[in-house]
């Protein structure tokens, strides 16, 4: 008798624990490598017990930590998806839920890059084209860089055999990653996956002093700033600072179970000289070694993108930016001088006055930095004294200066 009980009690324990997600580790999949911005079918056709049927649809298979974070949580792979239901998929089970029952699940979620992520909802649905009946909605947002594991209890409302996953707030520039679905009864522990790199990003490394610049970290995760020179904050992926002297920033990533490791950037502050008390026909100069050819300046190619002729020997020019203000700076030579240095190309415009030579004048935009829209771009508009202003825009990078040529003669301004 102790045995047969021994028995049906081992049998009950098979049954109560066996019921599985087919594929909820996102494991069994055809895909080799990381799969972007999937449609619907393509999805379906390379995981094998997981459905996609958002609005858009465009999921990703991912492995590598191309996409931010450090790999899966469960094993190789994991999934992302977009908001607002734009991305949902069904997670099919091995056997329908009995209603009534209780049940509890896990799973994992992430925040990576710089896409804001919302909380994850889980719903129970008896077909996996259709959300079905939500069961739970995460009280907490997915954290940038940490997989979170999160446990629910609910009550079957229906005999359902797919568990439907979305994330229904936000749009489809919301992004979440997720991973290791399991009955917590049968979740099997996985080891801390460590980054071993940690990187950081800067909006520029080369800024006018009374800038700011944005640093933004890769890898690793609940960051601490050991640098304070300039900072709001010294905690988080993401900082903006305003320093007042060049400075190299340290940031290091503290997660529990894995090494500390660092990173570090410098930033360049530059001060601009600005002579004083000038008169706005002053010509602002430097005495400044400078190697300058019929086609190069400094190292680097010079083209000319327009050539303007002037009846005057003065010409006044003003520099700004006419499109989106993105921390270009620039120096200004003509005919192989240096006018002026390190201006800051913004939406006020900042003029200066030239003497022309006799004949063919060359005035070079040399690129500082690039800005945080490459290539580095500049509005001139030039004027003589007794025409109408003309506008050009002049594009340099760290290869390649644009040049305006201005011929000094008697005829009027005119293009050629």
């Amino acid at each position: 008798m102790r045995s047969i009980t021994i028995l049906i009690l081992a049998f009950l324990s098979v049954n109560v624990f066996a019921q599985k997600f087919i594929n909820g580790d996102f494991e069994n999949t055809t895909a080799n490598m990381d799969q972007i911005n999937l449609s619907n079918d393509a999805l379906n056709n390379m995981l094998p017990g997981v459905t996609a049927f958002g609005s858009f649809g465009d999921v990703d298979i991912i492995s590598s930590a191309t996409y931010g974070g450090s790999g899966a949580k469960s094993n190789k792979w994991y999934i992302a998806l977009t908001g607002g239901k734009t991305d949902i998929v069904a997670l099919e089970l091995n056997s329908n839920l009995i209603k009534g029952k209780t049940y509890s699940i896990s799973f994992y979620d992430r925040k990576t890059m710089n896409y804001e992520a919302t909380a994850i909802q889980i719903g129970l649905s008896e077909t996996n084209n259709d959300f079905g009946t939500v069961v739970y909605t995460c009280n907490k947002n997915p954290e940038y860089n940490v997989w979170n594991k999160r446990v629910f209890s609910f009550v079957a409302p229906h005999n359902g055999k797919y568990i439907t996953v979305q994330m229904p707030d936000g749009t489809i520039s919301n992004w979440v990653n997720i991973d290791g679905f399991n009955f917590e009864n049968t979740i099997d522990i996985q080891p801390t996956i460590c980054d071993t790199v940690l990187r950081i990003m800067a909006s520029s490394t080369k800024i006018i002093k009374g800038s700011s610049v944005v640093l933004t970290v890769r890898g690793g995760c609940q960051y601490s700033w050991l640098t304070k020179e300039g900072l709001i904050k010294d905690t988080g992926h993401e900082i903006t600072l305003t320093p007042q002297s060049s400075t190299s920033y340290t940031v290091i990533s503290k997660r529990a179970g894995c090494p500390d490791i660092k990173a570090t950037i410098f930033v360049e502050v530059l001060i601009p000289n600005k002579p004083k008390e000038l008169e706005p026909d002053t010509i602002l100069k430097e005495e400044k070694f400078v190697k300058f050819t019929k086609h190069h300046l400094n190292g680097r190619r010079y083209k000319v993108q327009q050539t303007l002729s002037s009846e005057n020997k003065t010409v006044k020019i003003s520099i700004y930016d006419k499109n989106r203000v993105d921390g270009d700076i620039v120096s200004i030579y003509l005919n192989g001088k240096l006018i002026v240095e390190n201006i800051q190309v913004t939406h006020q415009k900042k003029e200066i006055s030239l003497q022309l030579q006799n004949g063919s004048n060359v005035l070079v935009m040399y690129a500082i930095n690039l800005g945080r829209i490459p290539p580095n771009t500049a509005a001139l508009e030039i004027n003589n004294g007794s025409k109408r202003n003309r506008i050009t825009t002049l594009v340099s990078d760290f290869k390649n200066s644009g040049a305006l040529e201005l011929i000094y003669n008697d005829d009027v301004l005119s293009m050629r």
